[in-house]
């Protein structure tokens, strides 16, 4: 009932955003690649502006109760550092590595660099401006280890401005969490200490932050800052809200999960999945009349689209007793194409027009899932829907064609004789009634009913002589 993420799922949502952010970690920074000027004096047309978004009010479990921001809310003042200039003549290789990397010549932008970080041994400053590059070309190469090494260089150097310092702590702590394995603990490590210096950190930082626990199976650790990320932007991403549910189901903090994913469905209705999340949770809580209306809901808006999803709203509508509702959801789905069409699937359909008194969309739905059978089961009970309508000569119909397709259990297969029989006598044929409900004497399970029938049948033949 409940499609909710696990272990290998969770990995997989974390390491697909990582693997989103590293799109612009290869962006390179600085102002050596200034951008293009404006040819011809045109402009680039407006982008629309994106979907009108509410926000829903955040909910508090109780793993988020005591979260609470991180970092400064502003710089110290002994935080700001001296600012340097490259030497000319290494600026100049600066910019050619830089056309290189510009037309994705990576190996011939490292020799360039290399070449300049021995150059610039004495100069502190081009040094980690060249390792700083080397980590960009090495990382568009896909080599994220050196990537990883020259970055922490840099860092080590301490000389950057803060500003940008700090941005490459972040990359780096995100690198270590794209690597196939993910280095969790040093990524913890470095973006931990980083926001003890961080000046109002953006909702991608705690994100970072809560991407790595949860990586690390450290659940409690990512929730507070998934939930800080949210908070404190304008219009946080679904996937944010998809690890905070995660976490709280690992936990098995169903209540919290609900919470947070009645909080997501809100701020995103148009995802059907949510709609289907949310009422598995109530299903898991029992609460089965919110997880009913929930997938109801789904429903009317024409969010599910599968057979297992359907059959789902079927047995939820069946489990409260709505076997018409349930009837006609099946049916909705056999007639779409959406539930696959076999015996199984047409007989629950059949089951729950025969409880709700639809004889005839029964009968319809029993003869379907017959034409799937090499059994009679299906035709001996359209018999017995129509010997409750007292229509007998298709009763007897129904009746024989069950057992001409044979396949019956023993007890079936004489109750499908003395039925027979039955509908025979009151189709107006007594004699062949007779010859059927001897027949069904030699069945254990209806012998003494059947030559109670016989006697009968024999008393109003007299009766009808007389």
């Amino acid at each position: 009932m409940v499609t909710m993420t696990k272990n290998i799922q969770i990995r997989k949502l974390v390491v697909g955003l990582c693997s989103c952010m590293l799109i612009t970690l290869v962006t390179i920074p600085g102002s050596l690649l200034a951008a293009e000027d404006k040819k011809d004096g045109a402009e680039k047309p407006t982008p629309p502006p994106p979907p009108p978004f509410i926000k829903a009010p955040i909910s508090t479990t109780k793993y988020t109760k005591n979260c609470k921001p991180m970092g400064l809310q502003k710089a110290p003042k002994d935080q700001k550092r001296r600012t340097f200039a490259l030497d000319p003549g290494n600026f100049r290789r600066m910019e050619k590595a830089s056309e290189f990397m510009g037309e994705e010549q990576y190996d011939e932008a490292i020799v360039i660099l290399k070449e300049l970080a021995v150059r610039a041994e004495n100069r502190p400053y081009d040094l980690a401006k060249a390792k700083e590059y080397m980590g960009y070309a090495y990382l568009s190469k896909g080599n994220y280890d050196v990537a990883i090494k020259n970055f922490r260089d840099v860092i080590d150097q301490r000389i950057l401005p803060v500003r940008n310092e700090q941005s490459l702590i972040r990359n780096v702590a995100g690198l270590y969490l794209a690597i196939d394995p993910p280095e969790v603990d040093k990524a913890m490590s470095i973006i931990s200490d980083w926001f003890k210096t961080a000046v109002k950190p953006k909702p991608s930082d705690y994100i970072l932050l809560g991407q790595a626990a949860v990586l690390g199976k450290k659940y409690v650790e990512s929730i507070c800052p998934v939930r800080m990320a949210i908070n404190i932007s304008d219009r946080p991403k679904n996937s944010w809200f998809d690890i905070l549910v995660a976490a709280h189901f690992e936990l098995e903090d169903f209540e919290g999960a609900a919470a947070i994913a009645e909080e997501r469905l809100l701020s995103f209705p148009g995802e059907g999945k949510y709609w289907r999340q949310l009422s598995g949770l109530k299903s898991k809580l029992e609460k089965m009349n919110e997880a009913l209306i929930l997938l109801e809901l789904a429903h009317k808006q024409g969010h599910l689209k599968k057979g297992s999803e359907y059959r789902n709203l079927a047995s939820m509508y069946s489990i409260n007793e709505l076997t018409y509702k349930a009837a006609r959801i099946l049916q909705e789905g056999l007639d779409k194409g959406i539930i696959e069409s076999t015996e199984k699937h047409w007989k629950q359909a059949a089951v729950n027009w025969q409880i709700s008194r639809e004889s005839n969309r029964a009968v319809k739905a029993y003869s379907k899932a017959g034409s799937f059978a090499e059994h009679g089961i299906n035709e001996l009970r359209i018999g017995t829907i129509l010997s409750e309508k007292e229509d007998w000569k298709e009763a007897v119909k129904y009746f024989r064609k069950a057992l001409s397709k044979g396949g019956l259990k023993k007890s079936e297969e004489g109750r499908t004789h003395m039925s027979l029989g039955i509908a025979l006598h009151n189709a107006g044929k007594s004699s062949d009634a007779i010859k059927a409900l001897k027949k069904a004497q030699g069945f254990k399970s209806v012998k003494r009913n059947a030559s109670q029938w016989i006697n009968y049948v024999r008393d109003a033949m007299k009766y009808a002589s007389n």
